[in-house]
């Protein structure tokens, strides 16, 4: 009777102890599927967030290239300043020939239009004859259609205007002459201290079979120096040559 009553003890211990293990795996099996979901849940919500960042710097590089594009377009469009001119006109005493006069105009009309030019400031006064403008200026009366000059009548003035139409194909034996009058003139001759800025100022123009031999206008201001009063006087002979063209020009 005691064996029996000690067996059937031990198969209730035995079976107790395989339900105590059988309900301690389910547990272990339910408390890692929590865990196993939180994994998952956890490595789906990281997913987004890795790839925002990746999705806004595409967009970034996108409106950076679109920008760069536009400055691009705008920069290919924008004209180019036009590069500005630095160099000053020289003055040659050889001029190259402007354009041929349409119409033939007479010396005398010339001559007018500069007097009128400069008003009381044109000082020549007394008229040249063919004979002084060979002897003086080396001028040919065969090389010419029409001559005229005049210089001041007071010894210490200087201002001159000779004016010359010559004839075809003597334009420039008139103009050597007028230039070798002038070096000379500028070189070996003797002058006045107020008249040497002047001189050093006079010009010989052509315009066509046109040519004149210029010295005009009003004194210096007293206080310019030297080169302030050669800059003044090449802008008082520029009056003849605007006065000569519009002539010419009818």
């Amino acid at each position: 009777m005691k064996k029996k009553l000690i067996a059937a003890l031990l198969l209730c211990a035995m079976t107790a102890s395989l339900f105590t293990s059988c309900s301690g795996g389910d547990d272990a099996a339910s408390s890692e599927a929590p865990s196993s979901a939180v994994t998952s849940s956890e490595t789906a919500s990281s997913k987004p967030e890795s790839s925002k960042p990746e999705s806004s710097e595409a967009e970034s590089s996108e409106a950076a290239s679109s920008e760069a594009d536009e400055e691009s377009e705008a920069a290919s469009q924008t004209p180019s300043a036009p590069a500005a001119s630095s160099a000053a006109p020289q003055q040659s005493q050889s001029p190259a020939s402007s354009a041929a006069p349409a119409a033939s105009v007479a010396v005398s009309t010339i001559v007018d239009a500069v007097k009128n030019a400069y008003g009381e400031n044109y000082l020549p006064q007394m008229d040249l004859t063919a004979e002084d403008l060979e002897a003086r200026y080396g001028i040919k009366a065969d090389d010419c259609d029409e001559a005229a000059g005049q210089v001041a009548m007071i010894s210490t003035q200087v201002d001159t205007f000779v004016a010359v139409k010559a004839k075809d194909g003597k334009a420039d034996a008139v103009v050597a002459a007028l230039n070798a009058y002038r070096d000379d003139l500028v070189n070996n001759s003797m002058q006045y201290p107020m008249n040497v800025p002047k001189v050093n100022a006079s010009k010989v123009y052509q315009n066509g079979n046109y040519v004149f031999f210029i010295m005009l206008g009003e004194f210096a201001p007293e206080d310019a120096d030297e080169s302030a009063a050669v800059a003044f006087y090449e802008e008082q002979n520029q009056i003849a040559v605007n006065a000569i063209d519009s002539a010419l020009a009818g």
